[in-house]
């Protein structure tokens, strides 16, 4: 088992469903064979890589498999854009905390590290317009050889999405089907316990990750409670608001945006509200 506690003192970080289920080692290779298009066998050896208190708060996952090093990271809302900047520093506090040996780093001896692969899982609501973020993007001068990358693939595994990653794989398959049935339940007026409860019990008559969910049942429908809190994640996207709109050089408008979150409209439509409000509005 994958070591996934993220319970932090003082800052209600939780574990999640996607941490719980992916954890396993298993699981987590048959991951990475589904959205790398590969075929290790069952017997690849998986060696965990232990969570830094940094992204201790975001559903990722990281593990060497054989010579590489894998990061996952699942995404339910928006997409970020700073993502590659968030695992340039979790790679680098993997490598020079567990996995090189420092005192080698003078010797004239090249130090060999593990291949970095890094995926975003998205399952947010919100129509995807890429399918790859890099460190490059972030550089205030753009050069069209930069001297650091780190590039990062999405993958839209919602179950409706034409992602074949998701026929590769059995769990993410059941995982995808699992979060759109809670999404389908509350769209038809059912509170959030209720969609999740019902979407548990359509899964497990349905055969879809009927050991898992089974076993566990409790304690998935405690995760999926906290991870669908309306409350939680309107307070994230509008923290997210306001610093996009400091970013757009929208002071004035931050807070009126941070507000539109809170009220529930769409992050997009927010932005774009508050965009054309600061156009009309005299300096």
């Amino acid at each position: 088992m994958i070591n996934t506690d993220r319970q932090k003192t003082g800052h209600n970080y939780k574990d999640t469903l996607f941490r719980a289920l992916f954890g396993e080692e298993k699981n987590f290779l048959e991951l990475y064979n589904a959205v790398a298009d590969e075929h290790l066998p069952d017997d690849t050896t998986v060696t965990p890589c232990p969570s830094n208190d940094l992204l201790a708060k975001f559903n990722d996952l990281a593990a060497c498999i054989g010579d590489q090093l894998v990061v996952f990271y699942e995404h339910q809302s928006t997409l970020s854009r700073n993502m590659p900047l968030r695992l340039l520093s979790y790679v680098t506090d993997i490598l020079y905390s567990h996995i090189v040996d420092s005192s080698r780093l003078y010797g004239n001896t090249q130090v060999k590290i593990p291949t970095p692969k890094f995926f975003i899982l998205y399952n947010g609501e919100q129509k995807l317009d890429t399918h790859v973020l890099k460190l490059s993007d972030a550089f205030i001068s753009q050069d069209s050889e930069p001297a650091m990358e780190l590039t990062a693939k999405i993958v839209d595994i919602n179950l409706n999405s034409d992602e074949t990653a998701l026929n590769r794989s059995a769990t993410l398959l059941g995982y995808s089907f699992l979060i759109e049935e809670v999404r389908k339940n509350q769209h038809k007026g059912m509170i959030r316990d209720k969609a999740i409860a019902t979407a548990i019990d359509s899964c497990i008559k349905q055969d879809v990750l009927t050991g898992f969910l089974s076993e566990r049942y409790t304690e998935v429908t405690n995760m999926l409670n906290w991870e669908y809190d309306a409350d939680v994640e309107k307070r994230v996207l509008a923290e997210e608001a306001v610093e996009q709109g400091l970013q757009l050089g929208l002071q004035q408008g931050a807070e009126k945006l941070a507000e539109l979150i809170r009220e529930g409209m769409p992050l997009d439509e927010a932005l774009e509200k508050v965009k054309a409000s600061a156009k009309t509005t005299p300096q």
